[in-house]
């Protein structure tokens, strides 16, 4: 791994996690399907950037440079960016527009660019202050459909809410949480056998199509690459 990775929880039930890395040489990391919004803010040199990313349905190549100092936020399911249609987001990066090197604008408005150290709490205060403003809101349905709590609602319901908030129908979202999930335990040191198994896959062939589509890598290599999911 040509980076150091450290991540911590967020204060907001509205992100999933918060992270840090540093980028110790030239390089490209591939980031797996995650179904999910992510922020990231970079510092290089006397450089500053803000990515902002919609929900990826398929592997996506992130190039990274010695010297990145990166601090991201993944948010929780459920959780979207209602400034736009998240269709217009699906598999989709853009570097934000900075008017100054201490602001970045997004849905219109100036934000604090918040400090990279992973200790720091301005991120969840902006985060907290984006949740306040109506930027980023959550989606019941979806994250109760996910964690199998949706029983009450039509598949018509799950789909709008999914199309609204995800802009990835229901079924590939869960089959991205289920290959994420995969990679998670082969990286703990469980066979693959038992890996297909015990998540559902008809067999280990079923297994390595999936992780191949949706992380990029087959289950021995996911095991072995030493990177976050």
């Amino acid at each position: 791994m040509s980076f150091l990775y450290e991540e911590r929880a967020a204060s907001s039930p509205a992100v999933d996690v918060v992270w840090a890395t540093v980028d110790l040489t030239d390089g490209t990391y591939v980031a797996s399907a995650d179904a999910r919004w992510d922020l990231v803010f970079t510092v290089h040199a006397d450089t500053r950037r803000v990515l902002l990313s919609g929900p990826s349905s398929k592997p996506t190549p992130v190039p990274y440079l010695a010297g990145n100092h990166n601090l991201g936020v993944r948010f929780s399911s459920g959780t979207y960016f209602a400034h736009e249609p998240v269709a217009t987001w699906r598999d989709r990066t853009d570097r934000l527009s900075m008017p100054s090197p201490g602001a970045f604008l997004l849905a219109g408005d100036l934000w604090p660019f918040p400090s990279v150290r992973l200790g720091a709490t301005d991120v969840d205060r902006l985060v907290a202050a984006l949740s306040a403003a109506g930027v980023v809101r959550h989606d019941d349905v979806v994250e109760a459909a996910l964690d199998g709590g949706a029983a009450r609602c039509s598949v018509r319901t799950v789909e709008r809410h999914f199309a609204r908030a995800v802009g990835i129908a229901p079924r590939r979202v869960r089959q991205i949480e289920r290959a994420r999930e995969a990679v998670a335990r082969l990286q703990e040191g469980r066979s693959i056998a038992d890996v297909a198994y015990r998540l559902g896959y008809a067999d280990q062939a079923h297994l390595t199509r999936d992780l191949k589509r949706l992380t990029g890598h087959t289950p021995g290599r996911s095991r072995e690459r030493g990177e976050p999911v």
